[in-house]
């Protein structure tokens, strides 16, 4: 029998984004400190939480690394593990929210970095009001959404609001394939993305403004770019989209594997449901 949830509208009372009021980046984690390489963090979301049925057990590991992965890149690794547990059926998107600055946490804009999107299909449009994604798939041959090496700041005044959009990478499913690349002005550091999502949204820290960080920086406008990868946002909603559900109420193991791969950088740290 289906059953009909409302969700709470945590953005402009209209919208549920980032998993509401209580998402996942609002609350305290449990951590433990596994060895000198493994980071493990956990959480329980209880049922009825901001209108998702089910307790959702939440369980997140970060490994370091500084071995080359098959001889391709040598560097620094952090592996990210995301899974996730429910006794009922529920929609599950979780996803890793670093915001990055290739040029130093406290350069100020981010507008400089140069990003590179890997064997993507298209990009999400998004509605305008809601910051939702509209369910077409979007070339971007001569639009501002082609990021190929590009400096993020050469064409995000032709992005009304700035980018906050999903692309469509072309891996297959299962496989962690590289998703994007991140580099400082003189590309003397890089970040490389790899996951097995289908799915990077690319945020250009549009609605920063003026939090207070490490040793007095201040981080307003585009002070960080944040690429998530993860499933297409509002895909509940979308019939055309993949599907992320718990099936029948079992305890099925939806997961999230992220590699980063990091030469010089600094985040703030954020689950997101």
């Amino acid at each position: 029998m289906e059953k009909d949830y409302q969700l709470t509208l945590n953005n402009n009372n209209d919208t549920h984004l980032h998993g509401g009021f209580i998402g996942l980046s609002k609350v305290v984690w449990n951590s433990e400190i596994v060895s000198n390489k493994i980071l493990k963090f956990s959480h329980v979301q209880p049922d009825g939480t901001d209108g998702y049925p089910g307790n959702l057990e939440v369980v997140v590991t970060m490994t370091l690394n500084t071995k080359s992965s098959g001889g391709r890149i040598k560097g620094t690794f952090l592996s990210i593990d995301m899974s996730a547990t429910c006794d009922e059926v529920t929609p599950i998107n979780l996803t890793f929210h670093p915001y990055i600055n290739m040029d130093g946490h406290d350069y100020g804009s981010a507008l400089d970095n140069k990003l590179t999107i890997f064997d993507y299909a298209g990009y999400l449009p998004m509605d305008p009001k809601t910051i939702l994604p509209t369910g077409e798939i979007v070339k971007t041959k001569g639009t501002p959404f082609n990021l190929d090496v590009s400096r993020i700041g050469d064409h995000i005044s032709n992005v009304p609001g700035g980018y906050d959009h999903t692309f469509h990478l072309c891996g297959k499913s299962g496989f962690v394939v590289p998703a994007a690349e991140i580099s400082s002005k003189d590309l003397k550091y890089r970040i490389r993305i790899l996951t097995d999502q289908p799915g990077i949204h690319v945020y250009s820290g549009n609605f920063l403004n003026g939090a207070k960080g490490k040793n007095g920086a201040v981080y307003d406008k585009h002070s960080g770019i944040a690429l998530e990868a993860q499933n297409f946002p509002n895909a509940v909603n979308m019939p055309s989209f993949s599907q992320l559900y718990f099936k029948n109420g079992g305890r099925i193991q939806e997961k999230h594997y992220i590699l980063v791969f990091i030469v010089n950088f600094i985040f703030y740290l954020a689950f997101v449901r």
